[in-house]
């Protein structure tokens, strides 16, 4: 096999790691703003918890692991995928390996300062105001709930401009 088809496997393998390393970390420190976030939304969304009058009783590792693995990891690959892919212009395998892992970091790096963007941003504007979520309870602690939803988007978007940015740094040498 070519040996830049087996360093684009290793960049999206790494990619991967990095990005469920970011993901599972980030739901760590978000879910010690508001466990309701997770216990009334995302615990839902990954099908952790099935049933809303339950409470979440169980230890936190596991499910905060599983859903920084899938919440993350998709992306994390298709990062690999598309810096690897674009890497492939590259004069040897070394290079590649470098330059894609530089803009790995990039993607990475701008999602979590996009993340405390956010948590800046929701410092600044606290908000009671649960939209768009169909609960057949209330949320208790409302404004730390919409504090991680902003976390959280804020992270999703800054993965998507890091990844704009980390193509332009693959594609620099042709400007």
């Amino acid at each position: 096999m070519n040996k830049k088809i087996l360093t684009l496997i290793l960049i999206a393998f790494l990619s991967v790691i990095i990005g469920t390393s970011y993901g599972i970390i980030h739901n760590f420190i978000t879910s010690s703003i508001s466990t309701e976030f997770y216990t009334k939304f995302i615990f839902f969304k990954f099908v952790v918890l099935d049933d809303y009058s339950r409470q979440f009783s169980g230890n936190w590792t596991f499910p905060l692991t599983w859903i920084g693995f899938f919440s993350t990891g998709w992306f994390g690959l298709l990062t690999g995928l598309v810096l690897g892919v674009i890497a492939l212009e590259c004069k040897s395998v070394k290079i590649m390996l470098v330059k894609t892992l530089k803009s790995i970091l990039i993607v990475i790096g701008i999602a979590i300062i996009s993340g405390f963007v956010g948590y800046i941003f929701a410092e600044l504007n606290p908000s009671e105001i649960i939209t768009n979520y169909n609960y057949p309870f209330e949320i208790e602690n409302k404004i730390a709930f919409n504090k991680v939803k902003t976390i959280h988007n804020f992270s999703y978007l800054g993965g998507i401009v890091g990844l704009i940015i980390g193509v332009l740094n693959q594609i620099k040498k042709w400007w």
